[in-house]
């Protein structure tokens, strides 16, 4: 690293010697005379608008013997300097013997002029003669407020000249010294004081290669002399008052470093605490973005797609410039390894801005846009979020927090005027923007922050030269979130809302819409702990006084437009390293039943180091030895005690008995230390169990995910794989014990990182993870996404959306010899990179599970709109890899096959599993079935193959959703793989289908050949068929009747049994295709076992057209049970349903009137078809309750009292209604 920064240096050493040898010559008369013909006064003006370091290369042209390229320089570094505040042609050079003397004026907004004057001398005896010089006649400046003198030292009596830094260095600050001193004299202090000059800068020449040292003094109105600022060294005044370096003394810090970028354009500032080394550094970033002309000669180039990783759209003349130099400082960071809690950027854009400057380019189009600040506001505001797109992960992998933009907008509305947008990085992917106006305080007569928007930003009212405040607790525990490689959980409620605002991007353009309201979760006391209840409330971030926060979020979504609730509950990783300790087991438990309780979707962000550990700190400061032998210590010890004093202090931490000895000294010997502090020890992993227990019990009652954001350990990683349902990001792990504590176990070096023992690598692979993501937001969005196919409550209806692409669709993918499952399911683009349609929704497939047991897919889809769960087969042979335990020092890493259309252990597992996560979400069931049956070897026995096959059995024979098995084009079902999915297993649930071509049986063709049609029975049926054969035995015959001879006899037996030989392959092939026609799906309509052929083409549409059916007879189905009781079965509801439905069409059961599909959605979705019938039932129901109660004499007396019961819950109106239809009952 040393070595490239180095070279890195040389390299922007000679950058810089070949910029002055450039300036040289452009600004030489000798450039007049070149075929490039350019006016000096244009080559000046690109100097001063130039992203180079012109200032250090000009200065070191100061000294150069020709007088007009001198003069030049001189005119075009004052230009530079003080660009855009310049007056005009105010520029004048006087030759002076002790030096060049060059004065000017300058102004800010609504100020009055003002004094700026240069001296550049050789030798530092010439200084007090040359600001007496340059001060002659200036004295109308004198009642000016900040007159600034610039005193430029050439390097002519410089003996240094060599290339070692380190003593041209020594020398330029022993001249400083020297300039300083000259300073303090009376009579030079006494002139520049009556000029008014506030500032005086102090530039010290060095080898053109180097930069020039420069110093800051300033007027103290106290010592009446002038005093070095530190923090405004090697910066120009003008410059430093643009990068509003005053800003940088932040309270707490006594050091600053400078350090230039490598382009000299970026000025970096480090504040420490000396004193306190353990205290956050922060970086400060300070940078003027000059915008150079198309045709400007002295510039650096553009940024490309690639820097940026590759813009979508395109960038605005301003965002681009800005875009530009935030590149530059990122590489500066990533170059110099520059690791910051906190870093802060800060770019001033010194060319005045239109409007359309910060509208993206779009070709030669015209834009005619407002000039209004509301317009601006919200240009502002896209340019900012389109840039944080584009930068923000790098910029927060980097510990940039915020960014900072000053500009100046021309325009002729509202809009003009100085704006601030400040950008803060919350996440790589998440930011806040606020947008700033400058106005002038009333009361103050101080230039202020004015949020812009009707919202007040952070910054709103304060003054603009205000120095940066202290990081907050919040910015502190970002940080440390940070640090730990994970997103403070009081953020994630923002990425919740930039995830959804996300998903609706394609859909609306409503941008009014809010998204995510957080509503937190807190114990409704204070000490709340076991039992106490939760309670919404809306405070601040970062006020958690235990290591978990929770949240409802009210969120509006595509597929719940007028909202969706969910309840997240996340680790604190800033608060005890994210550990579980009694009251977050307690709150994790409440938190998880009020989800349960409302059937809301339950989201747990992991991030944490397990069960709290911990010692009682009150005994551990003032506990003392019992030794063996007093005078030897290295003999050993007895036992360890308090005195009498700290016993009387802290009894109540610890169980002690008394001994008194000899000498009559009491001592308390510790029998346990239980500790004040609750949260030490065992009562840990008491509460672990807690939460274990009601996380798990959660999965059975409502929807669980956890989203491994952060490391999680022990008993995290057990909720993980509790809640079933995780996300892991992959480069986090989920572990059980750390590996070091692993490693001391083992008594060796054996891992190397919790990586390697639960990243997802492991994890993917094994069945925990179904998902993994790179980053936060993407694991939000995952969630988000896996949401919109769950409904709003546990048990409502499916949150189904209108599709954009038809149901009635054809699939248009036609496997050929192979059926790929992805292909079936979502579709593939072709050779010429048309779309062919699969089986479901186009992009709306997920599939999780992707890592584990790859011979099985599985993941969730959506029929037109309808969210469903899919089980699909792979038919190509998938490598499992089994990873090498360093632990163990024979093992090594295999590489194992797994043959398509084949369940192993692993596979059925994970299909068993899939089906058990659809059942709980509600979601329908469609299985691809292509499997040849399962595995059998021995391994596979020893490893559960029966277990899992039969957990098949048991989660499809539970399955409480419409499910369908169809077997696709070009697919088979056998055996044992077909028995486990048969509609028999569940016959109210399951309808089985198969595509005309699709093929099942007990055996495959030639197993079964090799049983039922045997050599033999080949044998008979050639000699049944083939005509040679049944001549040649009618000969044999014949011979054999005539007594012919015994040579003849022989010969027809060779000719026959060549024959059958050669006819041998031939009738294996018929054989093989006669079981084959005991395969068809015509065969099994024909039995019975599949309800129906359905072509591949149609298997969309007509697959939609049942799931809506299915679905309309299961709400209806629903309702019914719900009416009249769980006694009612499901199978009862729809025959109930039939009858219904039936009848008011006129029809008789059995009638093709209850096939049509789209005919009983229509008549379902219009209640008043059995709202009466549903009266009637209720009704029967209510008077089947009180029969029971009239046949139990102590229910019939309790009845009177449980009826006054009823009536006095009721209100008074609904109980006169209540009593006046009993009375009519009644007569």
């Amino acid at each position: 690293m040393q070595l490239a920064l180095k070279a890195s240096e040389l390299l922007e050493q000679t950058k810089l010697s070949e910029l002055r040898t450039s300036i040289a010559r452009s600004l030489s008369e000798l450039e007049m005379f070149t075929e490039e013909r350019t006016a000096i006064s244009e080559i000046m003006g690109d100097l001063v608008t130039a992203p180079l370091p012109v200032e250090d290369a000009l200065v070191s042209l100061f000294d150069c013997s020709d007088q007009t390229l001198q003069q030049r320089v001189i005119e075009t570094y004052i230009s530079r300097l003080y660009q855009p505040h310049l007056v005009k042609d105010s520029i004048q050079l006087k030759y002076q013997e002790s030096g060049v003397i060059a004065l000017w004026e300058f102004a800010e907004a609504h100020s009055e002029k003002r004094l700026g004057a240069m001296v550049i001398v050789k030798s530092l005896e010439s200084v007090s003669a040359a600001i007496g010089a340059a001060l002659k006649g200036t004295s109308r400046y004198a009642s000016s407020e900040g007159n600034i003198m610039h005193i430029a030292l050439l390097g002519a009596d410089n003996q240094m000249h060599g290339t070692e830094d380190s003593g041209d260095n020594d020398q330029a600050q022993v001249r400083i010294d020297k300039l300083s001193a000259t300073l303090e004299q009376n009579t030079v202090t006494a002139d520049l004081r009556a000029a008014g000059v506030k500032v005086i800068s102090c530039i010290v020449q060095r080898d053109g290669a180097l930069m020039p040292m420069r110093h800051t003094f300033l007027l103290s109105d106290e010592k009446l002399c002038y005093e070095e600022e530190p923090v405004l060294r090697h910066v120009e005044p003008p410059l430093s008052a643009l990068l509003e370096l005053g800003k940088l003394k932040v309270k707490g810090y006594n050091e600053v470093k400078y350090t230039p970028s490598r382009d000299r354009q970026w000025n970096i500032y480090t504040l420490r605490n000396t004193e306190n080394p353990k205290m956050l550094h922060r970086v400060f970033f300070r940078t003027l973005v000059r915008q150079p002309g198309a045709s400007n000669k002295f510039t650096s180039g553009n940024i490309s797609d690639v820097e940026v990783g590759g813009a979508e759209e395109s960038l605005s003349f301003t965002s681009s410039s800005i875009l530009r130099s935030l590149m530059t400082a990122i590489e500066e960071l990533e170059l110099h390894a520059i690791r910051t809690g906190h870093s802060h950027m800060f770019l001033c854009i010194l060319k005045e801005q239109k409007l359309l400057d910060l509208v993206p380019v779009s070709g030669n189009k015209v834009v005619d846009i407002g000039q209004d600040e509301a317009t601006a506001c919200l240009l502002l505001k896209e340019m900012a979020l389109q840039i944080h797109e584009l930068v923000g992960a790098r910029m927060h992998h980097l510990s940039v927090c915020q960014w900072e933009v000053k500009l100046k907008l021309d325009s002729d509305g509202p809009a003009s005027g100085t704006w601030r947008v400040v950008t803060t990085n919350v996440t790589s992917h998440t930011c806040t923007v606020d947008i700033y106006r400058e106005v002038e305080d009333t009361e103050s007569q101080k230039l202020v922050y004015h949020s812009a928007p009707s919202s007040s930003g952070p910054l709103h009212g304060v003054a603009l030269n205000t120095p940066y405040q202290p990081l907050s607790v919040i910015d502190l525990k970002r940080c440390s979130a940070r640090n730990n490689r994970t997103t403070y959980c009081y953020d994630f409620p923002l990425a919740f809302e930039t995830a959804v605002q996300k998903s609706w991007s394609n859909i609306s353009s409503d941008t009014n819409r809010c998204y995510v309201k957080a509503t937190e979760l807190v114990f409704a006391h204070k000490n709340g702990s076991w039992g106490t209840p939760v309670i919404p409330m809306e405070r601040p971030a970062g006020l958690n006084d235990i290591g978990m926060v929770a949240w409802i979020l009210d969120m509006s979504t595509p597929e719940y437009p007028n909202g969706r609730q969910i309840v997240v509950i996340a680790n604190d990783i800033t608060f005890r390293a994210g550990s579980f300790g009694p009251r977050e087991d307690a709150f994790f438990e409440t938190v998880t039943n009020l989800a349960c309780e409302r059937k809301l979707p339950l989201i747990y962000l992991a991030a944490n180091s397990g069960a709290r550990i911990g010692i009682a700190d009150e005994v551990k400061s003032c506990f003392r030895v019992g030794w063996s032998d007093d005078g030897s210590p290295e003999r050993g010890f007895q036992y360890i005690y308090l005195t009498e004093e700290d016993h009387a202090r802290i009894s109540a931490s610890v169980i002690a008995h008394k001994m008194q000895l000899d000498n009559g000294e009491i001592r308390w010997v510790i029998d346990s230390v239980v500790g004040k502090e609750d949260g030490l020890g065992v009562e840990n992993i008491h509460g672990s169990a807690a939460i274990a227990s009601a996380y798990s019990r959660a999965y059975e009652e409502t929807f669980t995910l956890t989203f491994v954001t952060g490391r999680t350990v022990g008993i995290g990683a057990y909720l993980a794989r509790l809640g079933i349902r995780c996300i892991q990001r992959t480069d986090q792990p989920i572990i059980l014990t750390g590996f070091s504590a692993l490693n001391k176990l083992l008594g060796r070096e054996v891992y190397s990182s919790h990586m390697q023992l639960g990243g997802p690598k492991i994890m993917a692979t094994n069945g925990v993870v179904h998902l993994t993501v790179s980053d936060d937001l993407e694991g939000v969005s995952n969630i988000l996404r896996w949401l919109s196919y769950v409904p709003a409550n546990i048990g409502g209806p499916l949150p189904i959306t209108k599709s954009l692409d038809p149901p009635d669709r054809p699939v248009a993918y036609i496997p050929e010899n192979t059926c790929d499952p992805r292909a079936a399911i979502s579709g593939i683009d072709d050779s010429q990179g048309k779309w062919l349609g699969g089986m479901f929704d186009k992009d709306s497939f997920v599939e999780t599970f992707e890592g584990w047991a790859k011979s099985v897919v599985t993941g969730r889809a959506k029929l037109g709109g309808i969210p469903v769960g899919v089980i699909a087969v792979e038919t190509q042979t998938m490598m499992q890899l089994i990873p090498a335990d360093p632990g163990q020092l024979d093992s090594h890493e295999r590489s194992v096959p797994r043959a398509g259309q084949v369940w192993f252990p692993d596979s059925a597992t994970k299909t068993a599993q899939a089906m058990l996560d659809f059942n709980r979400e509600g979601l329908p069931l469609f299985i691809l079935a292509n499997w040849r049956g399962f595995s059998g070897g021995q391994r596979d026995l020893f490893e559960g193959i029966l277990q899992a096959g039969s957990t098949i059995v048991e989660n499809l024979r539970t399955y409480n959703q419409p499910a369908f098995v169809y077997i696709p084009k070009a697919a088979e079902l056998r055996g044992g793989a077909w028995v486990v999915i048969d509609s028999k297993i569940n016959p109210d649930r399951i309808e089985f289908y198969a595509e005309r071509t699709a093929k099942g049986n007990v055996l495959e063709p030639q197993g079964l050949i090799e049983i039922k049609f045997r050599s033999e029975e080949l044998q008979e049926c050639m000699g049944r068929l083939d005509p040679e054969l049944i001549n040649l035995k009618a000969k044999l015959l014949g011979a054999k009747h005539e007594n012919g001879s015994l040579s003849e006899s022989e010969s027809l037996q060779k000719s026959i049994e060549a024959r059958k030989k050669q006819l041998l392959p031939l009738y294996t092939q018929i054989a093989v295709r006669f079981a084959e026609l005991h395969d068809t799906s015509l065969r099994m309509a024909a039995k019975g076992v599949i309800k129906k052929v359905v072509d591949w083409e149609d298997s969309r549409s007509f697959f939609y057209k049942r799931l809506r059916r299915r679905i309309s007879e299961d709400v209806l189905a629903k309702e019914i049970r719900g009416v009249s009781g769980k006694q009612f079965s499901h199978q009862s509801a729809i025959e109930l349903i039939q009858k219904w439905y039936l009848a008011s069409k006129g029809a008789e059961t059995g009638n093709t009137e209850w096939d049509d599909d789209d005919a009983f959605v229509a008549w379902r979705e219009n209640p008043e078809n059995y709202q009466e019938y549903i009266k009637e039932l209720r009704a029967q129901r209510v008077s089947q309750l009180l029969s029971d109660v009239a046949d139990s004499s102590p229910d019939l007396e309790a009845l009177p009292q449980g009826l006054s019961m009823l009536l006095e819950k009721m209100d008074p109106s609904r109980r006169a209604q209540f009593v006046e239809e009993v009375k009519k009952a009644l007569k």
